[in-house]
């Protein structure tokens, strides 16, 4: 007789408790991000790691405006507006606050966690 059904049945097991501890890793993600904005901190340090506030800004160019400014050169590598590319490309050329009114600027906080270093 196969052992596949066995087999199909303890993977759905192990399934099941990485949903399990996903969700409890969420919790605790939104536990700690609630705590250092509880005490106005950006970040934690302790023995088992460290905790610490982030921000990643996505800009969403705005048609009209970018076509109105950016030369047909300036577009095509930036089919993709990306911040970086954005930062060490078009700042230098155009300035920032020329370009501030090209992106709609949504600022997103996330937590990142790091784990201590491991000892040799």
């Amino acid at each position: 007789m196969s052992d596949i059904p066995e087999l199909i049945g303890e993977y759905c097991a192990i399934v099941e408790q990485e949903h399990k501890l996903d969700e409890r890793k969420q919790e605790l993600r939104r536990r700690i991000l609630d705590a250092l904005v509880a005490g106005n901190l950006k970040q934690s340090r302790s023995e088992h790691g460290s905790a610490e506030r982030k921000t990643r800004f996505t800009l969403k160019p705005i048609r009209a405006e970018v076509l109105g400014l950016l030369d047909r050169e300036d577009l095509f590598p930036f089919a993709q507006f990306t911040g970086p590319k954005v930062k060490t490309l078009l700042v230098p050329k155009y300035g920032r606050e020329r370009l501030l009114p090209l992106f709609d600027i949504h600022r997103t906080e996330f937590l990142y966690v790091k784990r201590p270093e491991p000892r040799r």
